[in-house]
């Protein structure tokens, strides 16, 4: 019922905003906004010249003040970077002619002595062309990277603007002058309000006119039907469409959380779109109120957006399809936390969009920022204190891991956003209400887009599934490369999530995503030098917050490439230990490059550590780079790895690691011993397990000169090969090493599956061999002991 009532006010409240926003239909449209004239400018010219291109970017630079709002600065931003892709389209049609008046030259020829009057004025001709064309092209160049240093201009204007505000104290709310600027804006902004009440009551005579009337209220009644019943209608049908062709699995739970999320989403952005088809198919509607229209609309579907992963990730209606490991009680207590945020976003939202529209003052402007933090700061502790009201109520344990530390992580976050608007430092609370908000919805969308990609991976191609079974069997792939596609497939594509979500998340202040993204495909390769050490405090804070990511990421990778993709393989657990550590070593040198990049530190400013390190490697330091040279050749060479039984220097046992440094070798006695890595190089190594892994074990008696030895010899036979850890392939043997004036010598050996397995299996065998030997009356040989007598009497007998 509470669900069923939040649509309706949302639906009412999208409809008390829009009706307004048809006014300007009973008025001449007023002129547009300097910002949308330059854009509007660009796009009606369809083949726009050097000098028109010119003047719109003089246009854009004059309106660059320091006094100019974000919005405007955006906009600006917008058109100087439209700018910039025109004069790279011309750039592009320049070079395209240039090369075919060179072509043209080329087949003429050079100047021939005899050539007519009518190849000579034709040459000068392409001549003069190809230099005018040059020239233009220079120009054009140059322009392009004006344009482009403007919209970088611009985008520092936006960050020091906005460093500028979040530093500013303004009224806090405790104070009468905080409401004051809301209840009793000043009279700038009281006219530009007045003006747009104007607008809306040429909206409701305009919208409600005879005419059209009827048109405008079937419009409305169409999106209201779209928005309620649709939706449902919409996720009944995809959910029936995910039980029906999907497999059970985690893939059909996975597919109808986004159906799910998918569904509200698709249906509301419909409904908004319809709405602004009624609106803009009544009227000539001016630049400002396209303008709001366009914000207003960009705010309900983002609201939609929240309650769509709201609803796809706690599942209320179906606690079985729920993808996180969510209880019931919680999952049913947190239900209304995303329509209710949803509300105050679209009703404290179109306050600002229409401060932003009228260019309000920057009072009003911070007032209303104030006001939206501590809306979502309040909305935030309402779902805090459900969690853990209903948590205590029914003594459910804190989830274990980065899950449990979530609530305190927002609970922080949202006592600092209240400090801070408490203090009087709305800008501030503003942008730290809004990165939570924007970290939640990012994190959201991330963990549904990742689970959904693991499970199709996973469904498609695993050979454990029906479903990688026949891919497989179409294919012809074994399982084995089934195995590895599929956990190579699903972590290159988590991964990409992830980063694409960091990146989102943790978008720099003063900046979009379609910016971002914007910046992304025009990233271009120079050759200027990264800085001469300028670092800065914000470069420190940026450098350590990617050292910390790259480490987290490294180690997550060295997991993955350990545990989930290398077991898939053929390698042995030497080689997928030498390339987990070899890919270790890699990535911090490219997290040190990235770092020292963030830092503005070029490789030239480092010739005096190098200096200094090149002193100290001749003095004290040539061991440790000896070492660490040797590290790498046992990790690319692999004389041995890990796993391998050697023995050196009196050392005999297992490899268990090999750092950059040392090799860590685990002797019988279970101790460790570190031994440096350049004597794995230097030093002669056994390595026992390296061409045979087998281990043997060898008893050599020695027995009196009267003993039968074919007897002697069925008795160890006997003893070796009844032993579980002697293989009987390759099969014991028994040797007569011997005949000696202190008996006979008879040695006999056999084989174990591991040398590690010979000392404890050698032992058995000696009191099985030597208690058989005294049950049958056999003794060994003892040494015979010569004694010499001496004819002197003074001397001792020895």
């Amino acid at each position: 019922m509470f669900n069923r009532l939040s649509s309706g006010l949302l639906a009412l409240m999208l409809l008390c905003i829009t009706l307004p926003v048809c006014a300007q239909a009973a008025s001449p449209a007023p002129a547009a906004s300097s910002a949308a004239s330059v854009s509007d400018s660009a796009d009606q010219a369809e083949a726009p010249t050097l000098d028109a291109l010119s003047d719109q970017l003089d246009q854009i630079r004059q309106k660059v003040t320091v006094s100019a709002n974000d919005d405007l600065l955006s906009t600006l931003r917008q058109g100087a970077l439209q700018v910039q892709k025109q004069v790279d389209d011309l750039s592009s049609q320049q070079a395209t002619e240039l090369e075919h008046l060179q072509d043209q030259l080329k087949i003429l020829g050079p100047v021939q002595p005899d050539e007519t009057p009518a190849f000579s004025a034709q040459r000068r001709t392409l001549t003069a062309q190809q230099t005018a064309l040059v020239k233009d092209q220079t120009q054009t160049t140059a322009l392009g990277q004006s344009a482009r240093d403007l919209a970088t201009q611009i985008v520092s204007l936006r960050r020091s603007l906005f460093d500028s505000q979040i530093s500013t104290r303004s009224a806090s709310p405790l104070s009468s002058a905080f409401w004051s600027s809301l209840i009793r804006p000043t009279d700038d902004d009281l006219g530009r309000i007045q003006g747009l009440m104007d607008d809306v009551r040429g909206v409701f005579a305009t919208a409600l006119a005879p005419g059209k009337r009827m048109f405008f209220g079937t419009v409305v009644i169409a999106a209201l039907v779209l928005w309620v019943a649709g939706r449902r209608l919409l996720e009944r049908l995809l959910i029936w469409a995910m039980i029906r062709w999907l497999p059970e699995g985690r893939l059909r739970r996975s597919a109808l959380a986004l159906a799910v999320g998918l569904s509200t989403i698709v249906t509301i952005a419909a409904a908004t779109s319809l709405l602004r088809w009624g609106i803009t198919s009544n009227a000539v509607l001016s630049a400002d109120v396209v303008n709001l229209l366009g914000q207003l609309q960009t705010l309900v579907i983002f609201c939609a957006f929240i309650v769509g992963l709201g609803r796809a990730l706690l599942m209320v209606a179906y606690p079985s399809w729920r993808l996180p490991h969510i209880p019931d009680p919680i999952a049913a207590a947190l239900g209304y936390f995303p329509t209710v945020l949803a509300l105050a976003l679209v009703i404290i939202g179109t306050q600002e969009r229409i401060n932003s529209v009228i260019a309000s003052t920057l009072a009003l402007t911070v007032a209303v920022n104030g006001l939206t933090a501590l809306a979502i700061a309040l909305v935030y502790i309402f779902g805090l204190l459900r969690y853990r009201r209903t948590r205590r109520r029914h003594e459910l344990a804190r989830p274990a891991g980065v899950t449990g530390l979530l609530p305190f992580i927002a609970a922080v976050w949202v006592g600092f956003s209240l400090l801070a608007l408490l203090g009087g430092y709305l800008t501030l609370a503003y942008f730290l209400a809004v990165k939570l908000l924007w970290m939640s919805a990012v994190a959201a969308t991330a963990y549904l887009l990742i689970a959904f990609f693991g499970d199709l991976c996973e469904t498609l191609l695993s050979p454990k599934l029906p479903g990688g079974l026949a891919l497989g069997s179409v294919l012809g792939l074994s399982e084995r490369h089934q195995a590895q596609a599929s956990t190579l497939l699903a972590g290159i594509g988590r991964t990409l999530l992830l980063a694409t979500a960091l990146l989102l998340a943790f978008l720099p202040s003063g900046s979009s995503p379609g910016e971002l993204l914007e910046g992304l495909t025009q990233v271009g390769l120079s050759d200027k030098p990264l800085g001469n050490l300028n670092i800065l405090p914000g470069d420190i804070l940026l450098a350590l917050v990617l050292l910390a990511a790259g480490l987290l990421s490294l180690r997550v990778l060295k997991e993955w490439l350990g545990e989930s993709l290398l077991p898939e393989t053929n390698l042995d657990a030497g080689m997928r230990a030498s390339l987990v550590t070899l890919v270790g070593y890699v990535g911090m040198v490219l997290l040190a490059g990235v770092v020292m990049s963030t830092l503005h530190i070029s490789l030239t400013n480092l010739t005096w550590v190098v200096s200094a390190l090149s002193v100290g490697i001749g003095f004290g330091l040539q061991a440790i780079v000896q070492n660490f040279i040797s590290g790498l050749i046992l990790l690319t060479e692999r004389p041995v790895k890990v796993g391998d039984w050697v023995s050196l220097a009196g050392v005999e046992g297992d490899i268990r690691r090999i750092n950059v440094r040392a090799t860590e070798i685990q002797m019988s006695d279970r101790s460790t011993v570190i031994v440096p890595n350049s004597q794995f190089i230097t030093q002669n190594v056994r390595n026992v397990t390296m061409g045979n892994a087998l281990g043997v074990v060898g008893i050599t008696l020695t027995l009196p000169l009267d003993t039968d030895v074919m007897q002697i010899r069925e008795l160890l036979l006997s003893a070796f090969t009844e032993h579980e850890a002697v293989l009987d392939t390759p099969a014991p043997s028994v040797s007569f090493k011997d005949l000696t004036t202190t008996g006979l010598i008879i040695s006999v050996s056999g084989y174990v599956n591991s040398p590690r397995s010979v000392g404890g299996t050698r032992s058995d065998l000696l009191f099985t061999v030597l208690g058989r030997l005294r049950d049958v009356g056999v003794a060994l040989s003892t040494p015979q002991s010569m004694v010499l007598i001496s004819d002197d009497p003074n001397k001792t007998a020895v």
